[in-house]
């Protein structure tokens, strides 16, 4: 009876984490159909086939985690044995690979498209990149889960931060459209993304709530401060 009850529990706790996992889903997903219907619904002749191609690039971004990881793994970097080791883990090998895809993208693609002429339409495109990319990340760890994150608090998490970082990285990117040297613009923008993903992936691996919560909080003011500054940009505002 003893045993019984183990295995139910242990049942209980694999059917808990993996609906976790489906859960992480939904932010990606919900948040790039919704913008793309009002994309759709405000600009009925519009051309969307950069947003498709940037949601896909975002998508194909897994690619490249997936090479990532099997290489840190093959040097044995994933043994978080100590605080070095986890704040490098967090910030080099996990926050900047993630923010460095989406840069990418973001300045070989967007950047130099004619279709961009505003800040805010380069955190759309943003947006539209890092949804493909969470995307195919939470479909990624649904499958391959990592052995040190906790799914459910991921899942809770996921949503707010994937759209402040998008915001983060594409209004830096935004206003250097006009500057004469755009490149500290896309340094502050690639920087501030790494630094807090970073510490979004340093509190799921130490599974710090409140740090977490605080630096989520943190990430929210900032994205939406700069959502009303690109809503009051005015066409010389970044010359």
């Amino acid at each position: 009876m003893y045993v019984n009850v183990n295995i139910i529990v242990i049942f209980g706790k694999i059917f808990f984490m993996e609906t976790c996992s489906v859960i992480s889903i939904l932010p990606p997903s919900i948040v790039a159909v919704a913008l793309y219907s009002l994309l759709r619904y405000k600009y009925p002749k519009g051309k969307f086939a950069l947003v498709h191609k940037t949601f896909l690039l975002g998508v194909a971004g897994i690619l490249f985690v997936f090479i990532a990881e099997k290489t840190v793994a093959y040097l044995h970097l994933d043994s978080l044995h100590s605080l070095n080791r986890t704040l490098f883990y967090a910030f080099v090998l996990t926050a900047l690979v993630f923010e460095f895809w989406k840069f990418l993208i973001l300045r070989l693609f967007v950047y130099p498209s004619k279709l961009v002429v505003k800040t805010n339409d380069v955190i759309v495109y943003s947006i539209f990149i890092a949804a493909g990319f969470t995307l195919a990340y939470s479909i990624y760890s649904f499958y391959f889960p990592p052995s040190f994150l906790d799914p459910c608090f991921d899942a809770l998490t996921v949503g707010p931060v994937f759209l402040s970082l998008s915001i983060i990285m594409g209004y830096f990117m935004g206003i250097s459209l006009k500057r004469d040297n755009p490149l500290v613009d896309h340094m502050t923008g690639l920087l501030l993304a790494v630094v807090f993903q970073g510490i979004n992936r340093f509190c799921l691996l130490t599974q710090d709530t409140v740090l977490h919560y605080l630096a989520m909080a943190g990430m929210f003011l900032i994205a939406l401060t700069f959502i009303i500054l690109s809503l009051r940009e005015r066409p010389d505002d970044s010359q």
